[in-house]
């Protein structure tokens, strides 16, 4: 049996609000969302993982080495085998996370934006990896 969901809305100051609308999200009664959850976890494991597989490379190269690698796509030429690698395991998890928020439909342009915002994160946790890495 499902528990029943309850709301839970951010609160701002009127002034904030302004021609704004407030995100409500769906959370159990325990107080926390599984499928969030599960996202969060799927994202950390997965960046976790590709940092520690392909620390070297990701170390020795430019920063922006990852992002072709999380897009599955670069300017001129091909990706090398290890970027693809990387790809792959990107492309794996964004399908999960996607699966996981069990949109009914989404449009080309809705997919690409949650794509944009998944691959996005996955950049910016590797690239802080690497950064906090080289620091010490």
């Amino acid at each position: 049996m499902r528990e029943k969901d309850k709301t839970i809305t951010a609160k701002f100051n009127n002034t904030d609000l302004k021609g704004h609308k407030l995100i409500q999200f769906s959370m159990s009664n325990s107080g926390d969302s599984s499928a969030i959850l599960q996202i969060k976890q799927i994202i950390d494991e997965t960046t976790d993982t590709i940092f520690s597989i392909h620390k070297k490379d990701l170390l020795v190269n430019p920063i922006t080495y990852i992002v072709p690698a999380v897009w599955g796509r670069v300017k001129k030429g091909d990706l090398n085998p290890k970027q693809k690698n990387i790809f792959l395991s990107i492309e794996t998890m964004v399908r999960n996370v996607i699966d996981i928020m069990e949109f009914d439909e989404l449009t080309d342009s809705q997919r690409f934006s949650i794509e944009y915002l998944i691959r996005g994160l996955v950049i910016s946790k590797i690239t802080y990896l690497i950064a906090s890495s080289r620091s010490n």
